[in-house]
């Protein structure tokens, strides 16, 4: 009985190392969030806001819009924080039952993008990460047609590196579609 209890977690822990890694493995195809993004200054707007500038809160309520470059992220309430260095950090809420959401520009040269939705979602301009909590789920956009989708519980979006690490507590689904080159090596779209 102790022999199958102590092999359960194992055998769930190579089950999410395995998904985590073919997760990377699929999901990271050399393209990044646009590269102009980064040194964008973030931009906000909402009905209503109150800001404490002394403690650096900002505190936005009802059609929260927050864009960076071609980032996007939208939901009904918001609490951004800057740190010392000047960073911020932002926790866009949705209204219950909604679904907060975050659209992105790749820089790929091509019409690609990459779009996410959560109950809510935290923004990490410093490290330029997204984390997407309760009903995340993320697609890759290629135009109008997704290409890619991956559902969990939580998901953290690195968009400098464009790396995906998806977390639930029954399982993490995902939809990968073929990538197959052409006689350059060329991605077929």
């Amino acid at each position: 009985m102790s022999l199958r209890r102590s092999a359960q977690p194992s055998n769930m822990k190579l089950a999410l190392s395995t998904t985590l890694f073919l997760l990377n493995a699929f999901f990271c195809i050399p393209a990044f969030a646009e590269k102009a993004d980064r040194d964008k200054p973030i931009s906000l707007s909402s009905e209503k806001a109150s800001f404490d500038d002394v403690k650096q809160i900002y505190h936005l309520e009802k059609d929260v819009l927050l864009i960076k470059g071609t980032l996007v992220i939208r939901g009904e309430s918001a609490d951004v924080k800057i740190d010392p260095e000047g960073y911020q950090l932002a926790t866009i809420k949705a209204k219950p039952g909604t679904l907060a959401s975050l659209k992105q520009k790749r820089d790929t040269g091509y019409d690609e993008y990459v779009e996410g939705f959560a109950e809510w979602i935290e923004y990490d301009a410093k490290h330029e990460t997204a984390t997407l909590v309760g009903k995340a789920h993320m697609n890759k956009l290629a135009g109008t047609k997704i290409s890619d989708k991956i559902n969990g519980d939580r998901i953290q979006y690195d968009s400098a590196n464009e790396k995906y690490q998806a977390l639930s507590s029954a399982s993490v689904k995902s939809t990968l579609s073929s990538r197959r080159k052409d006689q350059s090596g060329n991605i077929k779209k």
